[in-house]
């Protein structure tokens, strides 16, 4: 059996739906969210002997605090009760800034909790109403405030850039604040309008605009550059680090590693097959009752398939792909299993390094351009 040293736990709640957001989730009531988290252990009940050597736990969503205090804190006293939680490199909880009472900070140090993920996404009140957000800058403030008196220090800031009209001016303010006040990750993502959301359907009926690529481009370069002045480390695409304050978790699906996932919608990869569960909840209980899950899909991946994820994955890590594990994994050397590759180096889009092949840092703007030669 593989061993599994990843879990990710899917909570589907939230207080609002967001404006840009496609994931699987809804606003619910207490007894909805109740049911759901009787299921969700009884899922981990099933999955139990995958979950004997883990290394990180990421609780994600939708909006895991979404829960409350005491249906949270059901779920972790589960989950403390199998798992050594005292030995995760990292536990991982995403919450938004309006949820992280003093009280809610303390309960996640409880249980070991060292890492939140706070959906800041901005600070300014005009980009909040655009995205849907329900909090505001002292909210923030008040969150890192709370999470610093319960002594979690691990803490990382998602932001999207390139909404509406904001400047970068803007932007630095929001990551300047953020940086001041603890924060030693940055997550930036550019706004991407997915099908059936509002922000979509507004677009559509041109009552939004979005942000000029090429001018996005720029913001991205900016927000690199002024990261870097901060002593942020670019270590993939999208995310930045204080020294040794990487996400260890997601370096997992950047790594191409296996990892076991619990909830609807969730994915998880184990060996050679990538799973999905299915994205609604009658099904997701029927399936749990009957001792038998139901997937919304199970794709069994080729050498070929593994190859490209590998490549699609590991070029997301600014330090790239290590070329002769590529090769030591695979029994062939990645210019013989992908030829455009020369072709891709002449175009100086992508380069080798100290054994590594990485898109340089002025083309990463690209990076979408480039991994679409290897679906």
């Amino acid at each position: 059996m593989n061993r599994i040293e990843n879990l990710y736990i899917h909570i589907p709640f939230c207080d609002k739906i967001c404006t840009y957001c496609d994931f699987y989730k809804m606003v619910a009531k207490p007894e909805v969210k109740t049911k759901y988290v009787d299921y969700l252990i009884k899922e981990l009940e099933l999955k139990k002997h995958y979950l004997l050597h883990l290394k990180t736990i990421f609780i994600g969503g939708g909006t895991p605090t979404a829960l409350g205090e005491d249906l949270f804190e059901k779920l972790l006293k589960y989950l403390n009760e199998f798992i050594d939680l005292n030995v995760l490199e990292e536990f991982s909880v995403e919450a938004n800034p309006n949820d992280i009472s003093l009280s809610m900070a303390k309960l996640m140090k409880k249980y070991n909790v060292n890492r939140v993920s706070l959906g800041v996404q901005g600070l300014h009140p005009e980009k909040l109403k655009i995205l849907g957000r329900t909090h505001n800058e002292e909210d923030v403030i008040n969150a890192l405030k709370n999470l610093k008196k319960a002594k979690i220090t691990n803490i990382n800031a998602d932001i999207i850039y390139g909404v509406g009209k904001e400047t970068f001016k803007e932007i630095k303010y929001d990551l300047d604040l953020l940086i001041k006040h603890g924060v030693k990750h940055i997550s930036a993502y550019s706004l991407i309008l997915e099908d059936k959301t509002i922000l979509k359907k507004l677009y559509d009926e041109k009552k939004f605009f979005l942000y000029d690529e090429d001018e996005e481009g720029k913001l991205y370069k900016k927000i690199i550059a002024h990261l870097k002045k901060k002593n942020f480390a670019h270590y993939e695409i999208s995310n930045f680090s204080k020294k040794g304050y990487e996400s260890i978790h997601n370096l997992v699906y950047w790594d191409n590693k296996n990892y076991i996932g619990v909830g609807p919608s969730a994915s998880y990869y184990i060996g050679n097959i990538r799973y999905t569960n299915v994205r609604n909840l009658k099904k997701y209980y029927q399936g749990i009752d009957s001792g038998n899950l139901e997937y919304a899909q199970t794709v069994e991946l080729t050498k070929s398939d593994m190859m490209s994820e590998e490549l699609i994955m590991g070029l997301r890590k600014i330090k790239g792909i290590n070329l002769n594990q590529f090769e030591a994994k695979y029994e062939i050397s990645v210019f013989n299993a992908f030829p455009i590759i020369k072709n891709l180096m002449k175009m100086e889009v992508l380069a080798i390094k100290d054994n590594h092949l990485f898109i340089p840092e002025d083309k990463l703007y690209l990076s979408n351009e480039v991994l679409v030669n290897f679906i």
